[in-house]
This record gives C-alpha cells, sequence and structure tokens, in this order.
C-alpha cells in the first residue's frame, strides 16, 4: 500500500487553500448560491484556510540554510499573525458586526500579503521554487498589501478580483510545483 509522501500533501494544501476559499465564498456562499449563511461561510474558510499557513511552514521546514531562510520565517510568522487577527475580523463580520470586522480585518489581511510578499523573497533567494513563480508571489503579495492597506475595496470592487485571483493562482502554482517536486 503507497503512502503520500508529505512533500505531495504540501503540494495538495496549498491547492486546497487556492481554491476551496473562492467555491466557499463564490459557491455555497451568500455572494454565489447561497447555501451558506454568512457565519458558516466564515467559519468553513477559516477552518480550510489553515492549509495556507500549515502548507507554507511545511515548505519552511525543507529549508534549513541559505539566503532565503530567514525571510521564509518570517514571512511565515508575519503570516501566522496576520491570518488570526484577519479571522477574527471576518468572524466578527459574519456574526453580524461588520463595521467592528472590517475595522479589525482590514490591517490583518494586508499583513498577511505583507508576510506573502517576504516569504516569496526568501524563496526566491533559496531558489525553492522557479525564479517566475517567486516573483509573481512578490507581485501578488504587493499588489495585495496595497489594496487591502490602503485601497478603499467597497468602492473600487474591480482592484478586488485581480488580488483574489492572483493569491489564488500563486498557492496553486506553489501546490503544483511541490507535488512535481515531489514525483
Amino acid at each position: 500500500m503507497n503512502s503520500i509522501s508529505s512533500k505531495t500533501m504540501n503540494g495538495i494544501l496549498f491547492i486546497i487553500a487556492g481554491i476551496a476559499p473562492l467555491v466557499i465564498y463564490i459557491g455555497l456562499g451568500p455572494d454565489g448560491a447561497d447555501i451558506f449563511d454568512a457565519k458558516l461561510t466564515e467559519t468553513l474558510v477559516f477552518w480550510i484556510m489553515l492549509s495556507a499557513p500549515i502548507a507554507l511552514m511545511m515548505t519552511a521546514n525543507t529549508i534549513k540554510d541559505g539566503d532565503g531562510h530567514g525571510f521564509v520565517k518570517a514571512g511565515l510568522l508575519i503570516f501566522i499573525i496576520a491570518y488570526t487577527g484577519g479571522s477574527v475580523g471576518d468572524a466578527l463580520s459574519g456574526s453580524g458586526m461588520n463595521e467592528m470586522g472590517a475595522a479589525i480585518s482590514e490591517p490583518f489581511w494586508a499583513a498577511m500579503m505583507l508576510g506573502f510578499t517576504v516569504t516569496a523573497i526568501g524563496y526566491y533567494l533559496q531558489k525553492k521554487f522557479p525564479v517566475w513563480l517567486s516573483g509573481l508571489m512578490a507581485i501578488a503579495g504587493i499588489y495585495g498589501f496595497i489594496a487591502l492597506g490602503f485601497i478603499d475595496l467597497t468602492a473600487n470592487e474591480v482592484l478586488e478580483m485581480p488580488l483574489w485571483i492572483g493569491f489564488t493562482l500563486v498557492l496553486v502554482l506553489l501546490g503544483i510545483f511541490t507535488i512535481k517536486k515531489a514525483d
């Protein structure tokens, strides 16, 4: 009986982190088929999105030394702290406390994208992934940081879609390249 390798599992976690939130938010949540209410949608996305920091941590654990090691570890720390704060804000919003939730989550989601960027710099320096993928990850992170930290996305909804498409695309590509390395 063949068991799944940790590299393959790591790749699968990246892919889940990229695709599942879109399926839940756009497909099943109030903005989609409205099968789940806002609170259940936020709860499910929170639990599924835990696969992102786990996948980043699993990848960081494969980097022992090198120029990018410190950046990858710092980016992971920022990502985890920011993910926690952003999730608290989203939970409040999902419970009907929209103003308080937005006030909490907005700076944390921007910080999460900053952590994503720092991690990308580490991947680039470490040559962990193809250079173009590390660059795409950095661009998605910088764009996300600026869009979430400094632009009112409620008033500029057209700017929100590239943010989530870029973030999703990078996570899925990280997953594919991680699995590909496992073969």
